[in-house]
């Protein structure tokens, strides 16, 4: 299904640098359905062709990422820091994230490398519920309380940062793509099956 490979794509973008191997992968999973004849993922393939065809792409993709989410003065992927009270790891978000993930059967099998409220692994939680099937009432829910709250607002902050050149495309993709979910998934806002967690201190 197209909404997963365009999950699946963002979700490996925003967790480890990429090479120019991993572009030409994503390139394959970008590819729409010959009903779609134009497209934010068209769009974006055609810049990361232009990416494959720039100077030592490796050097510059990896250095970006650096740059933008492990150096200090970058972007800080995590709903917590933007959502809680204080900037900071593991608050109330997180703890709400892991408990819907749960509710859903699933666990983290490395959370020290992301956790469970790092962009990348809320996206790779949307893929897994639409590679389930007919969990259209948690990809709502999770989608409003845990992705659309909070994940424009950072790819905004990424499109103004000094470093990011690659990560601006990658920027406007993702805030293309949240607009095309944010309509598909539009509707009864009533989230019946899943409403937000009640937090338990004892889950931490």
């Amino acid at each position: 299904m197209f909404r997963a490979c365009q999950y699946d794509v963002l979700s490996r973008l925003f967790s480890d640098q990429s090479d120019s191997k991993d572009i030409e992968a994503y390139l394959g999973y970008l590819a729409p359905p010959s009903s779609e004849h134009d497209s934010a993922a068209a769009a974006f393939s055609r810049q990361l062709r232009l990416w494959l065809n720039s100077k030592e792409p490796d050097h510059l993709l990896r250095t970006e990422y650096a740059r933008l989410f492990i150096m200090p003065g970058g972007i800080r992927p995590y709903e917590s820091v933007y959502r809680g009270k204080v900037p900071l790891l593991m608050q109330e978000p997180w703890l709400e994230a892991k408990q819907f993930y749960r509710r859903c059967g699933l666990k983290l099998e490395n959370p020290s490398r992301h956790p469970e409220d790092h962009i990348s692994s809320e996206l790779a939680f949307m893929l897994y519920l639409i590679e389930m099937g007919n969990r259209k009432a948690e990809e709502k829910a999770f989608f409003r309380q845990h992705i659309d709250c909070w994940v424009p607002q950072m790819l905004e902050d990424i499109k103004k940062h000094t470093h990011a050149h690659f990560f601006k495309d990658v920027a406007n993709f993702g805030r293309a793509f949240l607009e095309s979910e944010r309509e598909y998934l539009s509707g009864d806002n009533k989230d019946t099956l899943f409403p937000p967690a009640q937090l338990q201190g004892s889950d931490k």
